[in-house]
């Protein structure tokens, strides 16, 4: 596994062609994991888990603490999994992380200039630090959500002025 740090906090992982199969492995786990284990869980969940002997799923790493498996990081480790097992790269930062101009360019698909620009004209919040510009992982992450919604309404627009029956062989549409 390929790590790479945008930061000391973050992370992104890598999944090189042997780790793949265990990650399918994990990532069948989990889902069965958290799919059984969290069904129908209501008020007497709390009731058995208060019990001094109530088993608890927990996460052992060698040489560190074990920990308990919960819910919202079974979910995570589930999409962590997900992801690395199709080959893709897992960024793993808290959202106060402060990104380079060429780490944010790179996570949005755009030039270093192109973000510059983004960065002067205020579509995107950033800080200096000296000469250097800095950018919130969370502040990337909402303009590249609202870009996304954004691209969608459009689309949207487009498919609402186009008129099926101005094309000639659309199989989408019958005669009738």
């Amino acid at each position: 596994m390929v790590v790479r740090s945008l930061s000391r906090d973050s992370s992104t992982y890598l999944p090189n062609v042997e780790d793949r199969k265990s990650l399918i492995d994990v990532s069948e786990a989990l889902s069965g994991f958290a799919q059984s284990s969290f069904e129908g869980v209501d008020a007497r969940f709390e009731g058995m888990a208060s019990q001094r002997d109530f088993p608890i799923a927990v996460l052992k790493v060698p040489g560190q603490e074990d920990r308990p498996l919960t819910r919202e990081l079974a979910e995570v480790l589930l999409q962590v999994a997900e992801q690395l097992s199709k080959g893709k790269a897992v960024l793993v930062a808290p959202c106060d992380t402060r990104l380079t101009t060429q780490d944010a360019a790179d996570m949005l698909g755009v030039s270093r200039p192109t973000l510059v620009k983004l960065l002067e004209s205020g579509k995107i919040p950033f800080t200096k630090v000296g000469r250097h510009r800095r950018i919130l992982l969370s502040d990337l992450q909402q303009y590249a959500r609202e870009r996304h919604g954004e691209n969608l309404r459009l689309f949207d627009e487009l498919a609402a002025d186009e008129n099926p029956y101005d094309t000639l062989e659309n199989p989408l549409v019958t005669k009738g």
